[in-house]
């Protein structure tokens, strides 16, 4: 699988280098020269983005250490974050690190492992809710697309029907029903079975938020919704320091139907070429021009270059 993902992101990086000569470096460079000395406010949204994340993760957190503050949570996202980017997992790589550096902080494995699980669940419902709100909205700002609306539509809709079987899964001993199925059938490795006692405690943990705390959940997947919505607060800051302002209704709708792409896309390592695709041709789409298109997502790689070596910086520290 490693294997197929490598792959996939060499055919994506070619892709990416051709988008990048097609548009042209001299033009590329001017509009980056626009941005000038503002370009650290483009680091500002995903900040606050991360600490919103935070605050979500903290309120799945049940009765844990002290020390588990907010600050904490908000730099092992960040490093874990960098690792399901950068790593060929299909954005998994960084949900054992995280929850191996609650367990050196004092949180149980199985409450830590429960937290991650239960966190990917919540924002996976959050962005299909964020999809959506792009999709209603772009019947007014992308007329266009109204050929194409159906199959955006059924790709959320899957999007929608993984993210609320995965969260209705957790809550019926997934792993204790796995564990009981394979044995039956004698295909248990060995491994497994003496990791019976941790998941039988990991399902006990994940079933039992969700039915003694579901005002926790309830928040923490408003706090998720509310980090989409605040991309869109990046997109339109980007396109303003392009020299291009939109409006913030179609900052939102650009920016969800873009983090659509990307979601389909989940499996190549940062999403690259996949996400470039997406956002040129939803600027076509939007008539804001391919030359405009490739400028904001260099841009946009820019802002998550940045994070992801900070990310990568904590991963370091921490080992």
């Amino acid at each position: 699988m490693r294997l197929v993902n490598l792959i996939l992101l060499l055919i994506a990086a070619v892709f990416f280098v051709w988008i990048l000569n097609e548009v042209g470096w001299d033009t590329l460079g001017q509009y980056l020269w626009q941005v000038g000395w503002y370009w650290p406010l483009l680091l500002l949204p995903y900040g606050v983005v991360n600490w919103l994340e935070a605050w979500s993760w903290k309120y799945i957190l049940v009765d844990t250490p002290e020390k588990t503050t907010v600050s904490r949570l908000f730099w092992l996202r960040l490093g874990g974050e960098a690792l399901n980017q950068l790593t060929p997992t299909a954005s998994l790589g960084g949900e054992p690190f995280k929850a191996s550096r609650l367990q050196a902080d004092g949180v149980p494995l199985e409450v830590a492992s429960a937290s991650v699980v239960i966190m990917k669940g919540i924002l996976v419902l959050s962005l299909v809710l964020y999809i959506f709100t792009g999709l209603a909205l772009a019947p007014f700002y992308l007329p266009e697309a109204a050929k194409h609306i159906l199959f955006l539509t059924l790709a959320a809709l899957g999007l929608a029907a993984a993210g609320i079987i995965f969260v209705l899964v957790q809550r019926r001993e997934p792993f204790g029903n796995s564990f009981r199925f394979l044995d039956r059938r004698g295909w248990l490795p060995l491994f497994l079975r003496d990791q019976e006692g941790f998941l039988a405690d990991l399902d006990t943990a994940m079933s039992q938020f969700y039915r003694r705390y579901p005002s926790r959940a309830a928040l923490a997947f408003f706090l998720f919704f509310l980090s989409w919505m605040l991309h869109s607060v990046e997109v339109y800051l980007m396109f303003w320091l392009l020299g291009h302002p939109i409006s913030p209704g179609m900052a939102v709708c650009l920016d969800a139907l873009a983090m659509l792409f990307t979601a389909l896309g989940f499996f190549i390592p940062a999403a690259m070429g996949v996400q470039e695709g997406g956002n040129i041709l939803l600027a076509l789409g939007f008539r804001l021009g391919f030359d405009l298109g490739a400028a904001f997502s260099i841009l946009r790689r820019i802002r998550e270059a940045f994070w992801l070596c900070l990310g990568l910086v904590v991963v370091w520290r921490e080992k």
